[in-house]
């Protein structure tokens, strides 16, 4: 597998490995249920009951995407529809036509995917229209963008969910890792493309990633935050990169730290995937992998 493909692939395996844990916020519950094999689980309601949780996803089965996959994946079939050229008129239609009325996804819509629709709506399509938001949602378009060689339009796609200039910040971050990893970079190389690229918004919560290696992913992601912001997932993510070894171990270890890691996957799964490999095992898991290559074709990747 390519590495333009393997950024794509890892980023949708990893978050759909995460999906049945997605947003339940207690560590000791989810070890509990799974306990070190996390991945592709199923869970009901009935696991989320008596701790800080949400049970956003009731209708899905394991394989399927989240919300942040089904954005990877929207993009993803944009950019095919226009031969790997970014275009904000077929991003936004196409994204209109997989999350709007009478589209195509059944599931949970989040609040910048909400705003966005609201946005487009009374708008016009070849807009970036996004919602004043700084949660994950920026960077889970971000594989496919960087895959196809796109990333002159970073902002625009981040900013067609996510109209905030820190949620750009925190995307540039994210984009230099994924082209660190596209371009044959170490580990060690997305880390140093993260920290040329953060600003005096984003540097300082990166650094507390890289100087608390001396605890585990799991507890560092409790402390500094495991919900949806930007400022809380880019941390985890980069913590995680710095002390795993394996795609399955970190990717495992970020379900485990609980919270968004739906949120936190798409990169760093996107990121281990051209670095690391995904293990064949888990991509044949997902059930959108027969639409994504077909869309890798038609990309030539």
């Amino acid at each position: 597998m390519t590495k333009r493909r393997s950024i794509v692939t890892g980023a949708l395996v990893a978050d759909a490995a995460s999906l049945g844990l997605h947003w339940l916020y207690d560590q000791a519950r989810i070890q509990k249920l799974v306990g070190q094999t996390p991945e592709f689980c199923a869970t009901t309601a009935a696991d989320f009951e008596g701790v800080p949780s949400y049970f956003a996803h009731p209708l899905k089965q394991p394989g399927d995407l989240s919300q942040y996959g089904e954005q990877c994946l929207v993009l993803l079939r944009a950019l095919a529809s226009q031969r790997g050229a970014y275009d904000q008129e077929a991003y936004n239609n196409a994204f209109v036509s997989h999350f709007g009325y009478g589209g195509t996804y059944c599931g949970y819509i989040d609040g910048a995917t909400r705003g966005t629709l609201d946005n487009l709506a009374n708008g016009k399509s070849d807009q970036v229209l996004g919602a004043q938001d700084t949660q994950l949602p920026a960077i889970a378009k971000l594989p496919p963008l960087i895959a196809a060689g796109q990333e002159a339009h970073g902002e625009e796609a981040i900013r067609t969910t996510n109209q905030t200039d820190l949620a750009v910040s925190y995307g540039h971050v994210a984009c230099a890792m994924l082209i660190a990893a596209r371009d044959n970079g170490t580990v060690g190389d997305v880390v140093e493309a993260a920290f040329e690229a953060a600003d005096n918004n984003t540097r300082p919560t990166l650094e507390l990633a890289r100087a608390s290696t001396d605890r585990d992913t799991c507890k560092f992601t409790e402390e500094v935050g495991m919900s949806c912001e930007l400022e809380y997932g880019l941390p985890s993510v980069l913590h995680n990169l710095l002390t795993a070894k394996t795609y399955q171990e970190a990717i495992r270890t970020n379900i485990l730290a609980g919270g968004d890691n739906c949120g936190r996957a798409i990169l760093l799964g996107g990121v281990l995937g051209a670095t690391h490999g995904i293990p064949e095992s888990w991509v044949s898991k997902v059930h959108a992998m027969d639409e994504v290559e077909d869309l890798f074709e038609k990309l030539g990747l």
